[in-house]
């Protein structure tokens, strides 16, 4: 995975990532009923975390939940408020934490984006941009996990409506023979 200037370059489709996220966590920050093609699904309300720690917590939880071989990121407090991100050479989520302009980042949404991140940067391959389609496949396994198949669907959906690629769920997190 290029973590440099040149995964920024050729991040083609990470601003429809963000705006199909968007949506979704706007939807999942209510939850309930919502109307979705003539159907109503009901959607959990997203988590909303008071601190750092809580967030280590969720991490640890989720990556035990996933069926992969990952250890989970650990997670630092990031400077600054405008801004999430993952450190791939440290394998760590930096996340704002103080101050009232930093509640954006407080949201579960936030935090399975980040870790879609680290769930790939081992298995990505060199080139593959940031916001590709490994990690938006990566990005609707962990809403499943977290969140359920009708979230994973609402999120699928934005994506599909914005022309995000998504990949192979399989090439970051393979299926375990059942034989």
């Amino acid at each position: 995975m290029a973590t440099s200037a040149e995964a920024r370059a050729t991040d083609a489709q990470r601003s429809k990532v963000y705006a199909a996220e968007d949506q979704f966590s706007n939807m999942m920050n209510r939850g309930g009923v919502v109307e979705f093609f003539g159907s109503k699904l009901d959607i959990p309300a997203q988590k909303r975390f008071a601190s750092l720690e809580s967030i280590r917590t969720y991490v640890h939880v989720l990556f035990a939940q996933i069926n992969a071989d990952v250890a989970p990121p650990d997670v630092r407090e990031r400077k600054g408020c405008a801004k999430a991100h993952y450190e791939y050479e440290k394998a760590v989520i930096a996340i704002p934490v103080s101050g009232p302009s930093a509640r954006w980042a407080l949201r579960e949404a936030v935090i399975l984006h980040e870790c879609a991140h680290h769930l790939v940067a081992k298995s990505a391959p060199a080139g593959e941009p940031a916001h590709g389609p490994m990690f938006t496949s990566a990005m609707l396994h962990l809403v499943q996990v977290a969140l359920g198949d009708q979230a994973r669907l609402l999120l699928s959906a934005g994506y599909l409506e914005l022309g995000v690629d998504v990949g192979d769920h399989q090439e970051i997190i393979p299926l375990e023979s059942t034989t």
